[in-house]
């Protein structure tokens, strides 16, 4: 039983906590490397962060206000060409309350998960085949979470990334409802990178997380036993829909950096042509 209560918190630490921040580091070069290629264009930026920014900064509100934080101050949207911050939420909080320490993690991954929601959403309503598509990849992986670990998770994961992507370019023949999609969510998922000031708000948490998932797995595994297996299970379904979460904010982050990519080459080969810059 020890054994596999350990490997069940070692498994939630990696969903909840490891996944999380290398999908946020994922994401966070994308948006470097996005912003290289653009030359770092004030245009881009700010074209972008007029419609990410906003839900970027809402996000860490919310779960300001879930946790119970006071906050101060909030800048959905500004330019600033001294830091080229473009938005913020200023709070604090009480370090004695381990419920509003613990909310520190959930603020600072808010605009991954609370953007790819909005996303999933917009999905919904703009592109419902593709939505489908994606719910059944939720599903389908949230079954396979229920009868316990397995390797083939990870299979499994690089097929949905593929799938997805393949699912959102599959409705490109329906029309402005795509692009109006695709603009918003592109804008959204470029500015889905957690800041330095955000991952240095949640790793505070990170400590008291893992206490917390080794003791509760402790206390259901070796005192509650009879209703460790459906804790487990309900587990797992809300860590196949976190990945699977990252895996779609993860997919559109590359098509962001793929569009620059294309836009990119675009250029270079009409300079070329037409001897521009020479």
């Amino acid at each position: 039983m020890i054994e596999t209560i350990f490997l069940n918190v070692l498994w939630q630490v990696i969903a909840f906590i490891g996944c999380v921040y290398l999908v946020g580091f994922l994401i966070s070069l994308i948006n470097r490397l996005f912003y290289k290629l653009a030359n770092y264009s004030r245009a881009v930026v700010y074209g972008t962060g007029f419609i990410g920014t906003p839900v970027h900064e809402t996000s860490h509100l919310l779960m300001c206000l879930v946790f119970f934080h006071k906050v101060h101050k909030v800048k959905f949207f500004q330019i600033n060409d001294e830091d080229g911050v473009l938005g913020y939420v200023s709070h604090s909080w009480n370090p004695k309350n381990i419920y509003q320490q613990i909310g520190n993690y959930f603020i600072g991954i808010a605009p991954i998960v609370v953007g790819t929601l909005i996303i999933f959403l917009g999905m919904k309503q703009f592109l419902p085949v593709t939505y489908g598509e994606i719910d059944s990849y939720f599903a389908e992986f949230a079954v396979m979470q229920e009868k316990g670990f397995s390797w083939d998770w990870f299979g499994y994961i690089f097929s949905m990334f593929g799938g997805m992507t393949k699912a959102i370019f599959a409705e490109f023949s329906i029309g402005w409802q795509w692009w109006v999609f695709m603009v918003i969510s592109l804008c959204i998922a470029i500015h889905m990178n957690l800041s330095g000031a955000d991952i240095k708000g949640s790793l505070v948490a990170i400590p008291i997380m893992i206490v917390v998932f080794i003791a509760v797995n402790l206390v259901l595994g070796l005192v509650f036993g009879s209703i460790y297996g459906a804790f487990i299970e309900t587990v797992n379904v809300g860590a196949s829909f976190l990945l699977c979460t990252l895996i779609l904010s993860l997919a559109l982050s590359v098509l962001c950096l793929a569009v620059a990519i294309v836009i990119k080459l675009i250029i270079l080969l009409i300079k070329t042509l037409f001897g521009i810059g020479r």
